[in-house]
């Protein structure tokens, strides 16, 4: 009997502790936020996810009574905002828009990174996947991406792309179709979608891989002054219903994609990322966000934080032996 009494004790004190520990643990989630919150976007205004994260904004602040504010710090491929977050203090009042050239690209494409990807971070969700296109000038006598490849293989060196910089996604992605198709195409970076668009549309460049919702993409592959060659996407995209996807017209796919996601710096505590993350996955349905994103050709992905760390982890992986394979490095 007294071995009995001495076992229920301890498990009504082990019971009591972890109510005690609950209830600290909840305390922050149940508190936050008590002011305002920065939202730090590494790319410049207008862009997809400065749109995405300027309404979840707007969203955020109706829902908890404090300001989420979003603030822009373009640069460096990404990497000036980025490492602004990761040395922000860990409360919760700073939060950062993610992609994977910060978290996945970046790590293996720089020899040196003021931040650690795999440290400074708690992952708190993925926000949003663009569809992407790849495009060809209406110049070039191509209809489908089997023409395209066998053009370019017959003309070595004559065709120009465009990307967002030596090492974006948007470059390796190209890159892994050059050596997927045995192909030879001119890299050309540009600083922003519009001196690129304007490149394309002259016919500086003749190859573009862009996402879908861009402005203007799908009115002007519509009105035949670009030609849509398939999509990089799980299915074929709402808003170029006609177009292959990359798998479909034969060429297969990188084993990633682009992706948006939201992070805090290391340290924040566990109750205010499972709320961040709670509440911004119902705002990401929410009728207002629904329809932005659909007219953006952008496709929602939930996933608990732990979720989303393990998909970081492995698409570090991935875009690592991409880098690896083309060989960039900078410094």
């Amino acid at each position: 009997m007294k071995t009995t009494t001495t076992w229920m004790g301890r498990l009504a004190a082990g019971a009591l502790a972890l109510a005690g520990a609950a209830h600290a643990w909840a305390q922050p989630e149940a508190a936050y936020p008590t002011k305002p919150v920065r939202i730090i976007v590494p790319l410049g205004a207008g862009g997809a996810p400065d749109v995405v994260t300027r309404l979840l904004s707007q969203i955020l602040t109706e829902k908890n009574g404090q300001s989420f504010v979003v603030e822009n710090r373009p640069g460096a491929n990404t990497i000036i905002g980025t490492d602004t977050c990761a040395k922000a203090s860990p409360d919760g009042s700073t939060l950062c828009v993610v992609s994977g050239s910060s978290l996945s690209i970046n790590p293996h494409l720089y020899r040196k990174l003021p931040y650690d990807a795999a440290k400074d971070f708690e992952a708190v969700t993925p926000l949003v996947v663009p569809d992407m296109v790849f495009l060809v000038s209406p110049s070039v006598p191509v209809n489908s991406m089997k023409e395209l490849i066998a053009h370019a293989q017959k003309n070595p060196g004559k065709l120009a792309y465009g990307s967002f910089g030596n090492g974006s996604d948007t470059h390796l992605t190209m890159e892994w179709l050059k050596r997927a198709t045995k192909t030879d195409l001119l890299h050309v970076p540009f600083n922003g979608f519009g001196p690129m668009m304007q490149a394309f549309l002259t016919g500086d460049i003749q190859v573009l891989y862009v996402s879908v919702g861009n402005p203007g993409i799908v009115a002007q592959a519509k009105a035949g002054k670009m030609r849509a060659l398939a999509v990089l996407a799980p299915t074929r995209s709402a808003q170029l219903p006609e177009v292959p996807t990359l798998t479909e017209a034969g060429v297969g796919d990188p084993g990633t994609f682009t992706w948006f996601g939201l992070m805090a710096p290391a340290g924040t505590p566990r109750g205010v990322v499972q709320k961040l993350n709670a509440q911004i996955t119902a705002a990401m349905q929410t009728p207002a966000m629904r329809e932005q994103n659909q007219t953006m050709a952008m496709r929602t992905r939930a996933q608990t934080p732990e979720e989303f760390a393990a998909f970081l982890k492995k698409d570090r992986e991935v875009w690592g032996e991409l880098v690896r394979q083309t060989g960039i490095q900078l410094d």
